[in-house]
C-alpha cells in the first residue's frame, strides 16, 4: 500500500512539472478595404486601384498602415485618413506619408488633427473601428481625391515582437523588431508588416515558420526580404507544407493558435538572427542577478573535500529532487519498520541484536 502511494506521488510530481501549453493572445480587429475612384464623392473615373490596411495596437496608442496603389493619373500629391462614413466627405484627421506604393507608416496621438466631432486621437481610433473614416489619395488632376478606401472590418491582426533570445539556440544580438499579420475575414489572404533594426548585416531572408515557442520548424510562408519595414500579401499560392501544417488553411489556424513565428535571417546568423512568435506574448528572459558580497560569517562549515554545487532552478531538476525524496521515503518506510521489529524481538528473547 505504501509503495503504491509513493508511486502515485511520483506520477503527480511529474505531471505538475510537465511543460504547459501557452495560450495564444486574442486577435485584434484590423480595418481597410479596396481603393477605387467610385468611392469618391462625387465618383471619379480612373483606372487606379489599390488596397488599404490599418492595424491598431491592442492598447489603442498606435496605428500602423499599409496602402498599395497603381494606375493613378499622375504622381501622388497627398494622402490622408479622413473622417466620414461611406458616401460622405469629411476633414483630414491623420496624415499618411505620400510615397511610392506601398505607403507604410505609423501614427500616434502626435499626428492627430481635430476635425468636426472628432476632437481627440482616442475618438479618431473609435471612428476607425466604427467604419466612419476613409483613406484618400490625392493627385494634381483630382485634388479632392482620385481614389478612396472606406476603412471597414478587414480581418484579425496577430502581433509578434522579434528578439535574438527567441532563436533556438538563442542569438546574442542588438537587433530587435516587431511585426503583425492580418488574416482576411474569409481566410484567403494574409497581409504582413515586419520592421527591424540593429541586425548584424543586411537581412538575407525572412519567413513565417511552423513551430511553438522554443521549437524550430520549417518554412511555411516566405516574406519579401528587403529594407525595414517589409510588407506584402500572402495567399495559398505562396504556401509550402511543413510538418503538421499541410495547407494554407492550416497555416492560418496555426498562426491564430500561436504555433508559428517570424524569422529574419542574416549572413552571420543563417538560421535566424531575430525571431518573434506570432499571436503569443513571449516574456523576455529574466536579467542575471548582480553578485552579492559574501556573508561575514558563514552559517555552515563545508568539509575541505566536499564539492558544493548550485541547485538548478529548472522544473526538471525540481521534479527529480522530489522524486528522489519520495523514493527515499518509500525505502525508509518499507525497510526501517521491519528492522526495528527484529531488534525488539531479539531484545525480548534476551539475545544480542544482529550487528549486520
Amino acid at each position: 500500500m505504501r509503495a503504491r502511494l509513493v508511486t502515485l506521488l511520483v506520477i503527480g510530481l511529474l505531471a505538475a512539472t510537465a511543460p504547459v501549453a501557452l495560450a495564444a493572445d486574442p486577435p485584434t480587429a484590423a480595418f481597410g478595404g479596396p481603393i477605387s475612384g467610385a468611392q469618391e464623392v462625387p465618383p471619379v473615373a480612373t483606372a487606379a486601384t489599390g488596397e488599404a490596411t490599418v492595424v491598431i495596437s491592442p492598447d489603442d496608442s498606435t496605428i500602423w498602415y499599409v496602402v498599395t496603389y497603381t494606375g493613378l493619373s499622375g504622381p501622388l500629391a497627398a494622402a490622408h485618413i479622413h473622417t466620414g462614413a461611406a458616401g460622405v466627405s469629411g476633414g483630414v484627421i491623420l496624415p499618411l506619408v505620400a510615397s511610392a506604393s506601398p505607403m507604410v507608416g505609423t501614427l500616434t496621438a502626435v499626428n492627430f488633427t481635430a476635425s468636426g466631432s472628432i476632437t481627440t486621437f482616442a475618438e479618431a481610433v473609435a471612428a476607425i473601428k466604427a467604419g466612419a473614416t476613409y483613406v484618400n489619395l490625392h493627385t494634381a488632376a483630382n485634388p479632392g481625391g482620385e481614389v478612396r478606401a472606406q476603412l471597414v472590418a478587414k480581418g484579425n491582426a496577430h502581433f509578434a515582437s522579434l528578439t535574438g533570445a527567441q532563436e533556438v539556440p538563442a542569438v546574442t544580438t542588438a537587433a530587435t523588431g516587431n511585426g503583425w499579420v492580418v488574416i482576411s475575414t474569409d481566410g484567403s489572404a494574409i497581409t504582413y508588416y515586419v520592421a527591424y533594426s540593429g541586425l548584424s548585416g543586411a537581412a538575407a531572408a525572412a519567413h513565417i515558420h511552423a513551430g511553438a515557442v522554443g521549437v524550430n520548424g520549417g518554412v511555411i510562408l516566405p516574406l519579401a526580404v528587403g529594407p525595414s519595414p517589409m510588407t506584402g500579401v500572402l495567399t495559398a499560392a505562396d504556401f509550402t507544407a511543413s510538418g503538421a501544417v499541410t495547407d494554407f488553411a492550416g497555416a492560418v489556424a496555426a498562426i491564430a493558435a500561436g504555433t508559428t513565428y517570424i524569422n529574419v535571417h542574416t549572413a552571420a546568423n543563417p538560421g535566424g538572427e531575430i525571431r518573434g512568435q506570432l499571436a503569443l506574448t513571449v516574456a523576455a528572459p529574466a536579467p542575471t542577478a548582480a553578485p552579492t558580497a559574501a556573508p561575514a560569517a558563514p552559517t555552515a562549515t563545508v568539509p575541505p573535500t566536499a564539492t558544493v554545487e548550485s541547485p538548478s532552478d529548472s522544473p526538471g531538476a525540481l521534479a527529480i529532487g522530489l522524486i528522489l525524496i519520495a523514493l527515499g521515503a518509500m525505502v525508509a518506510g518499507l525497510i526501517l519498520p521491519r528492522r526495528w521489529r527484529e531488534v525488539r524481538e531479539r531484545a525480548a528473547g534476551g539475545a544480542r541484536p544482529d550487528r549486520r
